[in-house]
Parts: C-alpha cells; structure tokens; sequence
C-alpha cells in the first residue's frame, strides 16, 4: 500500500494530548472562497514536501522506517503550528488565532475565571446589526478554544452583569426601531453603551481567519519547500 504521509497526519496539526474542540464561526461573505485560494496554494506545496518525504522512506528496514515518519510527523506540526505551512483551514485558522490572542495578551492561565459563572451561549448584547452569512465549522485546539472563551468573559462580564441589570429593569420593547419617548431613547442608548463592552468569541474567531489569511498569503510554500528538499 501506498504511503501517504498527509493524509495520514492531517488532523494532526497539534499535540494529540492537546484534544481538539468544534466551533462554529459566522463569517462574512466570501471567507470560504477566500480560504480555499490560499489553501490551495500551500495544499501545492504541501504535495512537493510529500514526495521529499516519501524519497527519503525507500529502501529503510521497519525501524528506520518508523523513526523517520515520526520525525517528518513532528516536522509537519512545526511547520504548520509557525505558520509556514497553512494547507488546512483548521491549521490556518489556529495559526492566525493564536496570533490574535497573543496581541491581546490573552495566552496565559485565567485561574481567576468562574466556569459555572460563565453564561452558555450568546452573551447578552451579542446581537448587532451586522450580519453574517456563512457559517464555518472547524476543529481547533482545545486549549486555544478556552483561551477565547475564557479572554471574552473576563473582559465582558462586567459589562454582561449590568446588561443583565440593564434586562431587569426595562421591556424589550425599549429596543424597538422606531422608539420616540426620552426614556426610551436614553434606555437604547445604554444598552448600546454596555453591549460595546462585550467581546464576543464570534469576533475574536473572525479575526483570527483574518490573521490566518494574511499570514497564508505572504508565507509562499515553494520556497519552504524547496529549502527542505536541500536539507
């Protein structure tokens, strides 16, 4: 049988013991697209390593054989955890995501952060006015998905506490379009207020593709490549 070094190893982009977790990203219209142009490129580059890797497993007794796919193995997850190889969306993603949060010094423990205290599903003053048409499932480290969730609720819930207050004290009605009374006006106006303090993990998702995009764009995988088959 032959072979195939990639498709063996593709969800393999992380530490196995670092577990995976499923998200569901809203994005705007043409991420998909725009992801797929950039994947294929690397996806190209991605075949040239395959047969560097391939060359250099003929002819080895089990033992080499092994030890060699494991070197190309751990090759593989550096190349795309540094973000020189970006031939998957997941990986891509991952990468620019862990660029994000670094730029907001998010990637550190949040020992302080209440799990149960953490509300499930959309944050209270989530909902805006942009929406967002296509929907990307992907599968990330699990330990970055926490990193998010963890950054956005410690940053937030000050905010969230009081939209919650903020519900307590007025009728949904307040919120309406076309509200004209003072009250209801200034009521608008500070739910407005409070819910620019939230940050949502949908937004932190959807700069990281950002990041992971530009990244994929300005890291041409021939030259990579063609560095590794000199080694």
């Amino acid at each position: 049988m032959e072979y195939n070094f990639f498709e063996e190893n593709e969800n393999f982009e992380e530490d196995e013991d670092e577990g995976r977790t499923r998200v569901s990203v809203k994005a705007p219209l043409g991420t998909g697209l725009a992801l797929k142009g950039v994947l294929e490129q690397h996806q190209a580059g991605a075949q040239q390593l395959q047969a560097h890797h391939k060359a250099r497993l003929k002819n080895l007794n089990p033992a080499q054989r092994g030890d060699l796919m494991a070197e190309q193995h751990l090759e593989l997850r550096t190349l795309r955890r540094q973000g020189e190889l970006l031939d998957t969306r997941d990986a891509l993603v991952a990468f620019g995501l862990r660029q994000e949060v670094q730029a907001r010094d998010w990637d550190h423990p949040w020992p302080d952060v209440d799990l149960v205290e953490r509300p499930l599903g959309r944050f209270p003053g989530s909902t805006g006015t942009v929406r967002y048409p296509e929907t990307l499932s992907l599968w990330l480290p699990g330990v970055l998905v926490d990193q998010v969730s963890a950054g956005c609720w410690s940053t937030s819930k000050e905010s969230i506490h009081r939209l919650w207050q903020w519900r307590d004290d007025h009728a949904p009605a307040v919120l309406r379009p076309h509200a004209t009374r003072p009250e209801e006006r200034a009521a608008a106006a500070e739910y407005r207020r409070l819910s620019a303090g939230v940050t949502t993990t949908g937004e932190v998702y959807r700069a990281g593709i950002r990041r992971g995009l530009r990244a994929a764009l300005h890291t041409p995988p021939p030259s990579l490549i063609m560095a590794l088959a000199r080694r």
